[in-house]
């Protein structure tokens, strides 16, 4: 899968090299920094909530489809994320002799390890149960309650315990900017896309590439012609679905980054 990720960016830079490089400001560049992802949020885990509400003895009924239907919800608080350091590089061109030298596109590859954190997180749960050959309003025995009307609706509060597993996000990006062209000093704020592949392994395993949102901002310092460095604040966010096979973790990750590093242009 990231194989298919590595090679769609190589073929993306193949194709800027192969422009005429007399028609814009190029730049390429490295850097490292700390990256502090939120918690995962707006999280959901129907595999785990599907097997929860089927091992309820009152519900059993629902494993045969000639007895019982079943549909639920099972959310849970944000899930706790660990820092990490970020690295990547970058590559770029501004649109100099074209007059637009405030415009430029760039793609850049990097990756962060926002490893989950061991923790107890609430949860709630919502259960529709549908038995069988029971018309809506009739007598609902399987599962009894004060109004015991068919179809059950259910609704139970908890707490689950998160174990700590690994996690690895890769992200190809394509960005605009959008520059001050100062000359030493270039401010500097842009958009892109990117391919987020999202890798787990331990307790929460899977892996998944989703398409996600990459802003950022900073400024670049050039003491020389060719040799400059910069500082960039950088803020990615992207939607996980059904990532596992234990839990079916879906949720949305927010991570926030701070970056520096060399750059040389050409």
């Amino acid at each position: 899968m990231f194989s298919r990720l590595v090679g769609g960016v190589a073929l993306c830079l193949a194709l800027v090299l192969l422009c005429e490089p007399g028609a814009a400001e190029w730049y390429v560049g490295g850097y490292g920094g700390f990256s502090s992802p939120s918690d995962l949020s707006s999280v959901t885990m129907p595999d785990f909530g599907q097997r929860s509400a089927l091992s309820d003895p009152l519900l059993a009924p629902a494993t045969n489809p000639e007895l019982a239907s079943l549909t639920q919800t099972f959310k849970t608080a944000d899930i706790k994320t660990e820092s990490s350091p970020i690295f990547g590089g970058k590559v770029g061109y501004f649109f100099n002799q074209q007059q637009l030298p405030w415009l430029g596109v760039e793609l850049e590859v990097f990756t962060t390890k926002p490893d989950i954190e061991a923790q107890v997180v609430q949860t709630n749960q919502d259960i529709q149960f549908n038995p069988v050959n029971i018309a809506p309003g009739g007598v609902c025995s399987f599962y009894p309650t004060s109004t015991p009307t068919c179809p059950q609706l259910i609704h139970k509060d908890g707490s689950l315990q998160v174990p700590s597993s690994s996690l690895r996000v890769f992200t190809a990006a394509a960005n605009v900017l959008v520059r001050y062209p100062g000359g030493w000093y270039e401010p500097y704020v842009g958009v892109g896309v990117g391919a987020f592949y999202f890798r787990g392994t331990g307790a929460i395993a899977g892996d998944q590439v989703v398409p996600g949102l990459n802003g950022l901002w900073g400024i670049k310092l050039f003491p020389t012609d060719e040799w400059g460095f910069f500082v960039e604040g950088k803020y990615n966010r992207a939607t996980i679905s059904s990532f596992d096979s234990t839990f079916g973790i879906s949720a949305t990750y927010d991570a926030f980054h701070v970056v520096g590093g060399v750059l040389y242009r050409f």
